[in-house]
């Protein structure tokens, strides 16, 4: 398959390339930067990424890039992806996440050509739900509490009118949580190994935290990308699918394991700095349908992803 990737130099975009090309798929991948990063070197040989920034691009060269390339399938990726920095920076978060999406979905139909688009909304777009529809199924109303959370949902929404006034081939997964080796630190899986691999080489005395008890559904980046490759075959045109394990981790949990695999005795601080004005206590993902449409089940547990993390920190720190 000839495959165009929005935003294939983030972290859940070399997942997805490394994926598709244990797949056999012709690869172009799209960033403003233009080159994979170092972590990604190793694709340097097998796919090519090319410069293009689609928020600021504009229809007419998006246009220009699907004609050019003839993808059959397109994964939208490309996003302002942490959502707290969406509240720092609001504007700059909607002109990515919902612009970028307009002059993509734009560009499909003033092509005359027809791919499969697998668009990448999030499970935070539901905010905080109301308790009947704990776990969150498809059905759960959109109350997102953050810039990053309504657009997104913004985006899906876009992409349901492509399908029903352009009879555009847009499949919209919505994934809850992911998190693996590679993840930024910015996020919090990702900043607690990192500060618990510091420690344990004697760089920093504690671990800093903010909120501990919230529950979320924590699905492994590599079950995820495995999720979207399932979707672009088998999923419909027009249907959304959440994504997740269907089960919560409290953050307190994660960081008691990530200490429980510590050289060392770990002490941690809890600094209300960290603490989110708004934020949702408890969101975990019903699966189900994605369940039965793709026959996707998660091959990793948290247990085993956080570990990978862990030992990926240390390794990096010894570097």
């Amino acid at each position: 398959m000839r495959v165009l990737i929005t935003g294939a130099t983030g972290f859940v975009g070399g997942r997805l390339t490394e994926r598709l090309l244990e797949a056999g798929d012709v690869i172009v991948g799209l960033s403003t930067s233009g080159t994979w990063p170092r972590s990604l070197s190793h694709l340097n040989s097998h796919a090519r990424v090319e410069a293009f920034n689609i928020a600021s691009a504009g229809p007419a060269a998006c246009t220009e890039l699907i004609k050019r390339k003839q993808p059959e399938v397109i994964y939208h990726l490309a996003a302002q992806s942490n959502p707290q920095a969406s509240v720092d920076f609001p504007i700059e978060t909607w002109n990515v996440n919902l612009g970028g999406t307009l002059n993509l979905l734009e560009g499909v139909r003033l092509s005359e050509l027809r791919p499969r688009v697998v668009l990448i909304g999030s499970g935070v777009s539901y905010g905080s739900p109301p308790t009947e529809f704990i776990p969150v199924d498809e059905n759960c109303p959109l109350r997102p509490n953050n810039p990053y959370g309504a657009s997104k949902a913004a985006a899906d929404i876009l992409a349901i009118q492509h399908v029903l006034a352009y009879n555009a081939d847009i499949v919209v997964a919505r994934p809850f949580n992911h998190a693996g080796p590679r993840q930024s630190e910015k996020y919090v899986l990702g900043g607690l190994a990192r500060q618990v691999a510091e420690v344990e080489r004697g760089l920093k005395e504690c671990v800093i935290v903010g909120n501990l008890d919230v529950v979320r559904d924590f699905t492994d980046v590599r079950d995820i990308v495995e999720g979207y490759y399932l979707l672009a075959k088998l999923g419909a045109a027009g249907e959304i699918y959440n994504i997740g394990r269907g089960v919560g981790t409290r953050i307190q949990d994660a960081l008691d394991f990530l200490i429980s695999q510590a050289n060392r005795p770990i002490q941690v601080h809890v600094d209300p700095a960290r603490m989110r004005a708004v934020d949702s206590p408890y969101l975990v993902a019903n699966p189900a349908k994605f369940r039965r449409t793709t026959g996707w089940s998660p091959k990793y547990t948290i247990e085993q992803t956080l570990k990978d993390m862990l030992d990926e920190q240390r390794r990096a720190i010894m570097q």
